[in-house]
């Protein structure tokens, strides 16, 4: 009995406390970080329009990646579809009543559950196999990974072989919502795809999975070129200098020329 309260009433609390705190935390640093320079990666729009577009761009459809290695590309992107619709199908057990647009979406995203496992499994084996790849990797990787797998394999499991009462499901989501938590009897399959949504949930705020978020939030992506002007860090320690004696494009022609005829003199 305790087992059961620890599984299905501590820890979804627990760990939906840790991802909302962990997810304000990141974003209230990421929000206060300054960023006083133009350091946008070209090459970059001119435009808010332009800027929000290849925001929308990275966020959806990876057009960088795309261009750098298609099949790595093709990979994640199907990984993503498919991991979004089966989070809007999974919907269903918290939302009652049901809307029909969660309904209509059921059979497309248990089919979408199916291929979640060959995407990781090819992100893996590319993982490993790749030198480049496998340099840069650490173990917050392979968690990540590791993790994604036992949450789909065993959602299939469940779905398949060991079929869940989806009724006692959703009662027990729906109980937690109201924080009137009951416990039901579930097969132990199930307790480990719980566990293993609450360890992925937890882990989320503080790894490589946030970055749409830190995206979002990056200098490099949601500044505007303005190459025209010059930037100063306002932090820079002060510099005594004649104006004068400034560089400017006249004078460094006039150098270069100065050269040129000091050279044939």
């Amino acid at each position: 009995m305790m087992i059961s309260i620890l599984i299905f009433i501590l820890l979804p609390y627990l760990c939906l406390g840790i991802f909302l705190v962990g997810m304000g935390l990141r974003f209230w640093l990421w929000a206060r970080t300054p960023a006083p320079l133009r350091i946008v990666t070209t090459p970059a729009p001119k435009t808010r329009y332009g800027v929000i577009w290849r925001l929308v761009g990275d966020l959806l459809w990876f057009p960088n990646l795309f261009k750098a290695d298609k099949l790595l590309w093709a990979a994640g992107f199907l990984f993503h579809l498919s991991l979004w619709l089966v989070l809007v199908r999974h919907l269903r057990y918290f939302l009652l009543p049901v809307p029909g647009w969660v309904e209509e979406i059921q059979t497309l995203g248990l089919y979408a559950g199916y291929f979640i496992p060959l995407f990781l499994t090819f992100l893996l084996i590319r993982r490993l196999i790749l030198d480049r790849v496998l340099y840069i990797s650490i173990l917050g990787d392979y968690v990540a990974l590791f993790l994604l797998l036992v949450i789909t394999v065993s959602g299939i499991l469940l779905q398949v072989f060991f079929r869940t009462y989806v009724i006692d499901v959703k009662a027990l989501m729906i109980s937690l919502i109201h924080f009137q938590p009951k416990i039901y009897n579930f097969h132990w399959l199930f307790a480990l795809h719980l566990i293993s949504v609450m360890i992925l949930l937890t882990y989320f705020p503080f790894s490589k999975l946030l970055h749409a978020g830190g995206l979002l939030l990056s200098p490099t992506r949601y500044q505007r070129a303005k190459f025209e002007e010059r930037f100063v860090n306002p932090w820079d320690y002060p510099v005594a200098y004649n104006p004068e004696n400034l560089s400017t494009p006249e004078k460094y022609a006039q150098t270069l020329s100065g050269m040129a005829g000091g050279g044939e003199r």
